[in-house]
């Protein structure tokens, strides 16, 4: 995720700043650019959906476990951690059936 940041930069970037670039933002990811097609582009984007979906409810979990650190066991973490991983992939097969036009 950290070494995707400047792509995300971009993507806001040239999502906010005027109508052209928006066109020209959403051409990336339709026509592609760079000599990659538009679906390599949002698979990338997908990636990072994912990983940021999963690093801010994984978060959520622990601050809950930090607040609740009496009712903690071993097999609380391990139900908790798939529910995290179910509930990431739920959200993320979601966002990327609008990503890829799927609704």
């Amino acid at each position: 995720m950290f070494f995707l940041m400047p792509f995300i930069i971009w993507m806001f970037d040239n999502s906010i700043s005027s109508e052209i670039s928006f066109l020209k933002f959403k051409a990336a990811f339709n026509v592609g650019m760079l000599g990659l097609p538009g679906f390599i582009w949002k698979l990338v984007v997908l990636g990072l959906i994912w990983a940021s979906l999963h690093h801010f409810i994984a978060g959520l979990r622990h601050l809950w476990m930090d607040t609740h650190h009496e009712h903690v066991s071993k097999d609380f973490g391990r139900q908790t951690a798939a529910v995290v991983l179910v509930l990431t992939l739920t959200l993320t097969l979601v966002l990327g059936a609008k990503l890829f036009g799927l609704y």
